[in-house]
């Protein structure tokens, strides 16, 4: 499966990445308050370090599953479909990202 169909895939069926983002924001919402004056963000680039953490989780993710299946040329989502629910991945990526706290 390539990356943008990998992601695609996640949030249609990951409802931990609707968590994930919310964490994500809160986290840069609160360090953006910590900042004074002119280092103080406006909220684009707030957001856009929060999607940046966002992205970094669905990169990992697709490594992970890359690593054990590659990219296969021939039925490659099926193949990474069928890994994904043998390895019951969703259940894990979604309690992996609901312990998941930002420093």
């Amino acid at each position: 499966m390539l990356y943008y169909e990998f992601k695609e895939w996640l949030e249609e069926n990951a409802t931990g990445l609707k968590v994930f983002a919310t964490k994500s924001l809160d986290y840069e919402l609160e360090k953006n308050k910590a900042r004074s004056g002119k280092a103080k963000w406006n909220d684009g680039k707030v957001q856009k370090a929060a999607n940046e953490h966002y992205n970094k989780a669905i990169t990992g993710a697709y490594d992970q599953i890359k690593a054990k299946k590659g990219v296969p040329k021939y039925n490659g989502r099926q193949v990474w479909l069928d890994f994904i629910e043998e390895s019951n991945f969703i259940e894990t990526f979604n309690e992996g990202v609901d312990e998941v706290e930002f420093e």
